[in-house]
């Protein structure tokens, strides 16, 4: 990744600060980009302190904001003039409710941030990725989206959607050799997951670690990821080592999905 451009979205969050990190040590140019100016520009002076000699580039971006998304190709363009890998990590939650009672902003909300968000960010950054050269685009989904549960049909339908989207642009790309690929993590151990559970948890009167436990108990691994968990796949994806794969979307989950 010495002097490769990889670009990162949802980069103030867990799994963000994590993938800033493991490619600025492999010598990566980065552009850090996150709704939360605030938390971001936290995030990168955490990142400089930590390698101060790893170029990066802060983006405040609104993904679900089509100006927003090609306002940050415009400042890459004029950076670097090229993206050789793109993260999409940015992502939101939703609160569980049936779908009687949910109200169109809610699901407007979800899909604007996890679905059209990726296309916006797709259409205004993939001009940017160099034909033939090693450029990759890994994108977030979840092994909610691949079986369905009850009160979260927006997530579900708008992660299923990340993962037909890979599919889809994986085979428009290909014949250029870029290669787009996805990631279906289970529980990751971030300030989401955490914040999720102990809402979960004041609600039906009960500990965060009761919760948890409850959770841990679904899966094989009887543990939630790391965001590192997450963040190694991303680089196996963004990385030569899988320059045969595209259009996969890898499960990294702790074996849930297979219960």
């Amino acid at each position: 990744m010495s002097n490769r451009v990889v670009v990162i979205t949802g980069a103030a969050g867990g799994m963000g600060r994590t993938a800033a990190r493991t490619f600025a040590a492999e010598g990566a140019r980065l552009a850090l980009a996150d709704v939360n100016r605030a938390s971001l520009d936290e995030a990168v002076a955490e990142l400089r302190k930590e390698h101060p000699d790893t170029e990066v580039l802060p983006i405040e971006l609104n993904i679900s904001d089509e100006q927003s998304v090609k306002a940050a190709a415009q400042a890459v363009r004029d950076w670097s003039g090229r993206v050789d890998v793109l993260a999409n990590i940015a992502g939101t939650e939703q609160s569980g409710v049936a779908v009687v009672d949910m109200s169109t902003e809610e699901w407007d909300r979800v899909h604007s941030i996890n679905l059209r968000g990726l296309f916006f960010m797709s259409r205004e950054f993939v001009p940017l990725m160099p034909k033939h050269s090693g450029a990759s685009m890994v994108n977030i989904a979840s092994w909610w989206g691949r079986r369905a549960h009850g009160l979260y049909s927006a997530y579900c339908t708008s992660k299923a959607g990340v993962i037909v989207f890979t599919q889809s642009l994986a085979l428009e790309l290909a014949a250029d050799g870029i290669r787009v690929n996805a990631v279906a993590p289970g529980n990751i151990n971030t300030r989401m997951l955490q914040s999720v559970m102990e809402t979960y948890a004041k609600e039906r009167g009960i500990t965060y670690d009761e919760i948890m436990a409850e959770e841990n108990a679904d899966i094989p691994m009887n543990r939630p990821g790391e965001p590192e968990d997450i963040i190694n796949a991303i680089a196996f994806l963004a990385s030569e080592k899988s320059e045969y794969m595209t259009g996969a979307t890898l499960d990294v989950n702790g074996g849930v999905a297979l219960i």
